[in-house]
């Protein structure tokens, strides 16, 4: 075997250990507590009320429905890490990311609740990585 091909065999054999198992075997419902609902319910007032409003569809300052057939629509077919990297890049708008992530993630189990997904006994954990493999698909 020459060189080359011997290379090319350690760049396949480093390229598949690198990519993910099944995207499949990498998904599953996202998990939060009925306590950190709560916990995001309190900073949704704080924080998200104004513009998202006391339902979560009718905000006095024109914020998107964050529950409903708009939110289904926007966000059903990703995940929560998606989710959790855009509310963390532009809310407050005031103050995008001015947030810890314990609190963002508070936030979305609230939001998670409101748009029928159950409480468990773990919490949504502040992880990423974690988080990219809570599917939003019902």
């Amino acid at each position: 075997m020459g060189i080359r091909a011997a290379g090319l065999i350690i760049v396949a054999v480093v390229t598949a250990a690198a990519l993910p198992p099944r995207l499949a075997a990498q998904t599953m419902p996202p998990t939060f507590t009925a306590e950190q609902a709560e916990r995001g319910q309190a900073s949704y007032r704080h924080w998200c009320l104004a513009c998202h409003g006391s339902d979560l569809d009718n905000g006095e300052f024109g914020g998107p429905p964050l529950k409903g057939s708009w939110f289904h629509q926007h966000w059903g077919q990703g995940n929560v890490g998606v989710l959790f990297a855009y509310t963390k890049g532009v809310m407050p708008p005031d103050n995008p990311g001015g947030l810890n992530d314990t609190t963002y993630v508070d936030i979305l189990a609230f939001i998670l609740q409101a748009n029928g997904f159950t409480a468990g006994k773990d919490e949504l954990p502040p992880d990423a990585d974690a988080l990219g493999r809570m599917t939003l698909q019902r």
